[in-house]
């Protein structure tokens, strides 16, 4: 199952999601409120021992729920370990975001807690992009609690996931004995600095939907985008050289079929690119170059995720959106 959820403990405030569980909020709730609605349970620390003996360790219990009658052990922690439970995730966040939730659930038997919250959506000219802040709790001892600034709405274990690979701002919150007040802060400030951010790319990004650019001048936008390499020096052997030359040389067709992909999706082909935002437009060649990195195949999933939000992928994109901005201001 897909969707790995613990029993039907999900809450979407919009819309059934695809895995038909859980339940549709028909009204604005805060956090502690949509926790009580799917269903609160109890996790919390007790001292590990083997044979009697304590271990000086402590191990991550989650109390008995009506689906699942029995003590379950989600892992094993030395002392210092700070124990975030589902109730400590929805209190930090109502006092500093108290915003309505998007999405609430847990997975598994109960050892991931998440929860989500729509950020202002941008309208471009009628092209609209959502973003949402995450709050991703495992309560397992090996990985840290994350807040994470991504476009994708988290229904279940894959959208989690994916959630992960297209975030475009992920901070790591170690179980530490600070950990409580550094999930409060970083909340506090990351749903603020979202808030300024979306208002300052709304301007810009109508600017850039306002802007005629003919072929030539996307052209010159993926060029930017999609540099070629530089052509290798005679500095070797024949043997090195003849090598370096045949490496060049299928980087330079390579540029060049990204760079006549992301045409290809500018004159037409791209999602969204009969709006009124992106025909024709700056907007709609930087788009272009934004769907030729995030779609296009690669080697596993996993390192495209990857490289589209720290790798290749993304300086191609940073190239793109600098060349843009860079016109805009000229």
């Amino acid at each position: 199952m897909g969707h790995n959820l613990f029993g039907e403990r999900f809450a979407d405030a919009r819309k059934p999601a695809w895995h038909g569980l859980g339940q549709v909020l028909n009204e604005d709730l805060s956090a502690t409120e949509a926790l009580d609605r799917i269903g609160g349970y109890e996790v919390k620390l007790a001292p590990a021992t083997a044979g009697g003996v304590d271990l000086n360790r402590n191990a991550i219990l989650r109390s008995p729920t009506p689906e699942d009658p029995e003590t379950r052990v989600f892992g094993v922690v030395g002392e210092k370990y700070t124990l975030l439970t589902p109730q400590d995730i929805c209190s930090i966040y109502d006092e500093q975001v108290s915003k309505p939730i998007e999405t609430i659930g847990a997975l598994g038997a109960g050892e991931t807690f998440f929860l989500s919250t729509q950020l202002p959506t941008l309208d471009v000219k009628g092209d609209e992009m959502e973003n949402y802040l995450l709050i991703s709790n495992p309560m397992t001892g090996l990985m840290s609690a994350e807040i994470r600034v991504t476009p994708v709405r988290v229904v279940c274990q894959n959208t989690l996931i994916a959630s992960d690979r297209m975030a475009t701002q992920k901070l790591k919150i170690v179980h530490d004995k600070t950990a409580k007040q550094r999930m409060a802060e970083w909340l506090r400030e990351t749903y603020s600095v979202a808030e300024t951010t979306a208002k300052v790319l709304k301007d810009l990004f109508e600017v850039m939907a306002s802007t005629r650019v003919k072929s030539a001048d996307a052209d010159k936008l993926f060029e930017a985008s999609y540099p070629k390499p530089p052509a290798p020096k005679k500095n070797a052997t024949d043997k090195i050289y003849e090598q370096r030359v045949r490496w060049w040389d299928e980087n330079v067709k390579l540029v060049e079929r990204r760079r006549e992909g992301a045409k290809t999706l500018f004159e037409g082909m791209g999602t969204g690119m009969d709006t009124k935002a992106a025909k024709g437009t700056l907007w709609g060649a930087y788009n272009a170059v934004v769907e030729t990195e995030d779609y296009r195949r690669g080697r596993g999933d996993d390192q495209v995720g990857a490289s589209a939000v720290f790798g290749e992928r993304a300086a191609t994109k940073k190239r793109a959106f600098s060349y843009a901005t860079d016109l805009v201001a000229s």
